[in-house]
């Protein structure tokens, strides 16, 4: 049977304040260093954050592990601190989709995660601007394959599991109708013959080497901070 190697990552996102100082901020927590995007070789260089966030291992907040994951951080000055929790994975088709069962909508994880974000707000919380209640927040699934038993290309991975990928992306396990599989896989993003992006509205697939899995997750969680900032200014004019 065909194995699969990566990682899989979920990201929870919280908006903690009006805005973060991160100079201060990086000397309450040790190793920590400014995030820049790693983008893949057809990126272009001039991709990069305006501000660059805050970035330490989950070690340097106290908070090395979390069921099993590795815990990352990172402080966007815009007020974001992020959650990244990742896990490597080696296992079948099957055995993806029973982790996708076990993680969407794992309330026991979100609860875990709130926590330790609670805990990295507190020890930054002489650095927040006009901090608030966690009260926001936004949270996404990266299943992000690198490596396959038998080499494919984009067109053949949705070909020959396309249906396990839409139902690991909804976290379901019955089979979906199809015309639920073709809107989640419509979306599909490709820019070389063998990479895929296939992105949803709370979950991702990725087929790509290390260096574009990274620039992929980057990516995915900007756009939630942005995102999860916007929802804050559209409430406050609401």
């Amino acid at each position: 049977m065909e194995k699969l190697h990566g990682q899989i990552v979920a990201f929870y996102l919280f908006d903690v304040a009006e805005a973060i100082d991160l100079h201060t901020a990086a000397s309450a927590v040790s190793s920590s260093v400014r995030a820049t995007f790693a983008p893949k070789p057809a990126t272009p260089a001039y991709v990069r954050y305006q501000q660059p966030p805050l970035l330490f291992e989950g070690a340097g907040a106290d908070v090395p592990s979390i069921d099993g994951f590795r815990v990352g951080f990172k402080v966007f000055d815009y007020g974001i601190i992020s959650l990244r929790l990742t896990r490597d994975f080696h296992g079948t088709w099957p055995e993806l989709a029973d982790a996708s069962d076990q993680l969407v909508e794992n309330e026991a994880l979100e609860r875990q995660a709130e926590q330790a974000c609670r805990s990295v707000a507190e020890r930054l919380k002489h650095a927040a601007i006009d901090p608030r209640p966690i009260e926001l927040t936004e949270d996404y699934l990266v299943f992000a394959i690198s490596d396959l038993s038998r080499p494919h290309t984009a067109d053949e991975i949705v070909d020959h599991h396309g249906d396990t990928i839409a139902s690991v992306l909804r976290g379901e396990r019955a089979t979906l109708s199809r015309q639920e599989r073709d809107e989640i896989l419509r979306h599909r993003i490709s820019y070389l013959a063998n990479d895929l992006v296939i992105p949803t509205w709370n979950a991702a697939f990725v087929y790509d080497t290390p260096a574009g899995t990274q620039a992929a997750l980057e990516i995915v969680e900007f756009a939630n901070s942005q995102l999860l900032q916007f929802r804050y200014y559209d409430e406050l004019g609401a």
